[in-house]
């Protein structure tokens, strides 16, 4: 229970200190026998004084079985829990290590769950499982509070405070669950159980087959799970089975063989994986048979052949003062000279791009940069950055390909600092184009949101194939979920309809990807050797305009987003900034990307 004061409260007067006791014993009679009921706490953000002293020598003395918990109460005096918010990761670990400590560390709020985030939960858990002293946190908030409205014109979403007139008034700071509103889950949860799981793998000798299974579990064995697995060769499973596991006794740690073979022969350039599922040998009353518990992936150390080297194919180039057009046996560029962009796409009279890759360094703002971050970026003029082009040079490189460097400089107006950058273009007969870019941040600049090309698409190329982390989106400090796998959806399906819309949507560590029409036809994104992605119906202005899910526009085209690296999520909306490893600091870079047109495997 929580009783609400402030330290103007903490008075001589025997008045309060009766009134806190008398609520106290009201609510201790009531909630006493509710077996849910686990420990005692003297309030929530309510200072600390000799009203909390009194409670918690009374709460003793009336039952004297449960701990008692006080967040405020800063140096424990009468807390048996240490249970500090929100504490950073160096905080963490400080209070692991103070020798002066006895009592256990349990974070009453560590990870702020409001919109796109948290970020880092398996960096928190790795000190929780690292550190006995440490015992867990929790993550605020369970459940997103909107509540569901039908607008006169038929759109609907869910509300907040500040839509019924209300003053004053949260806005959406009380959006922060793992769960939205109707209790679907958010991508949190999905990240929140995996960095969870009772059970962890780690390799002993994969050319053997030998992996160490640990049983993270407190108090039972492993002997209710059963081990499924599949050898891939990247999206197909050339080997499967299941495992008996030995009893794993809780606590304990035990190696297991996987019977799988190396194949006789590699395929070129495919990746080998193991893919563990450790699943319900037998129904629960909670789950059915087959449910998954905890899963584990690991790449092979096998090495097939490279690729097979690509056919040189003839291009016919055609240059005049403002644009440059490179035409091949099945496909069209025209390449704008002034802007340095691609102006069209075309493969078998078929336009792939609405509109070229750019460069780009922003993004529409989650819940967790708005606090202290997207004010610097705004200041730092990272949301109106302009494009100069300082010189285009063209080469023809062989029969079958033609070059464009470009020099530009990408900056704010007005301001002196900005990215210096070197784009190349190789536009091969074979209907590829090769996007290698490099960049140099020059002046003072805060943290950049992203980095990567931003492009346009035909709204018809809407189904999406990636080989890549999913099914749900993934992001520098929350992929622990994801999982390396071929996927299949259409744009819509990447959306993720965060209640006060945001950036959303990312793919990780992605191979390739595909955007096709029904047929097949379309636009692939290779990365040398992966990307980021996200598509979706609606341009970053229209997310950053937008304050509810139904007022984004439904665009004709598709923006797309291949990116490098992105700004990490954290919880700094309440809680710390990203780690410093998921910060994405203004230093030089350089990455690659290449479009290819052709007919894909259709969604």
């Amino acid at each position: 229970f929580s009783l609400v004061g402030d330290r103007s409260q903490l008075s001589d007067d025997p008045r309060w200190e009766k009134a806190y006791l008398d609520r106290m014993q009201a609510m201790v009679e009531r909630d006493k026998n509710h077996p849910s009921i686990i420990i005692w706490s003297l309030g929530n953000e309510a200072g600390f004084g000799r009203n909390h002293v009194a409670m918690a020598e009374w709460t003793r003395k009336a039952d004297p079985t449960r701990p008692i918990h006080y967040e405020q109460d800063k140096d424990a005096q009468v807390a048996d829990i240490i249970g500090p918010m929100y504490p950073d990761l160096p905080r963490l670990i400080e209070l692991a290590e103070e020798p002066e400590w006895t009592k256990p560390v349990i974070l009453c709020e560590y990870a702020h769950a409001m919109g796109n985030g948290p970020g880092s939960l398996k960096e928190y858990w790795d000190a929780f499982y690292k550190y006995p002293r440490l015992q867990g946190g929790f993550i605020w908030d369970f459940v997103d509070q909107g509540f569901r409205r039908v607008n006169p014109d038929g759109t609907e979403g869910f509300v907040y405070g500040g839509d019924f007139g209300d003053e004053p008034n949260d806005g959406n700071f009380i959006l922060n669950g793992i769960v939205f509103p109707d209790r679907t889950p958010s991508p949190a949860l999905y990240e929140y159980k995996k960095v969870l799981e009772p059970v962890k793998v780690e390799a002993v000798d994969l050319e053997q087959g030998l992996v160490r299974v640990v049983n993270r579990y407190d108090f039972i064995s492993l002997d209710h799970l059963q081990l499924v697995w599949k050898l891939m060769a990247g999206a197909q499973c050339v080997h499967a089975g299941t495992v008996a596991l030995p009893h794993v006794t809780a606590g304990d740690r035990a190696e297991v063989r996987i019977p799988y073979a190396k194949p006789k022969v590699l395929e070129r350039g495919t990746e080998y994986w193991l893919d563990l599922s450790f699943v319900l040998a037998h129904a629960t009353p909670w789950a059915e048979a087959g449910h998954e518990v905890a899963w584990a992936q690991f790449r092979l150390p096998w090495e097939g052949q490279k690729a097979a080297p690509r056919l040189v194919l003839p291009v016919e180039l055609q240059e005049d003062a403002k644009t440059l057009r490179v035409v091949g046996a099945h496909h069209a560029v025209d390449f704008d000279k002034q802007r340095g962009v691609i102006r069209s796409f075309t493969y078998h009279g078929r336009e792939l791009l609405a509109a070229g890759p750019r460069l780009n360094f922003w993004r529409a703002p989650i819940d967790n940069d708005r606090k202290e971050i997207e004010g610097k970026w705004r200041r730092a003029g990272l949301d109106r950055l302009t494009h100069r082009i300082d010189d285009v040079q063209v080469e023809r490189s062989g029969e079958g390909e033609v070059q464009v460097r470009v020099a530009a400089r990408i900056a704010p107006p007005v301001h002196a600092h900005g990215l210096v950058c070197r784009i190349v273009y190789t536009f091969r007969g074979d209907g590829s184009v090769l996007i290698e870019t490099e960049g140099t941040p020059v002046g003072e600049l805060p943290y950049l949101p992203r980095i990567g090309l931003q492009m346009t698409l035909p709204g018809t190329l809407d189904r999406v194939r990636w080989f890549g982390l999913g099914p749900h989106e993934t992001y520098v400090d929350s992929k622990e979920a994801g999982r390396l796998g071929v996927y299949a959806c259409t744009v819509d399906d990447l959306y993720t309809p965060y209640i006060y819309p945001q950036e959303n949507g990312n793919r990780s560590e992605v191979r390739w990807a595909t955007f096709t029409d029904l047929r097949g036809l379309g636009l692939r994104v290779v990365g040398y050797p992966d990307f980021n992605f996200s598509a979706h119906r609606f341009a970053t202005e229209d997310l950053e305009r937008a304050a509810h899910t139904w007022e984004l526009p439904r665009r004709d085209t598709i923006t797309l987003n291949a990116d490098y690296k992105h700004h990490g999520l954290g919880s700094h909306a309440c809680g710390p900034e990203p780690l410093p490893e998921h910060r994405l600091e203004p230093r030089p870079f350089r990455f690659a990307v290449e479009l290819q047109a052709g007919l894909f495997r259709r969604v």
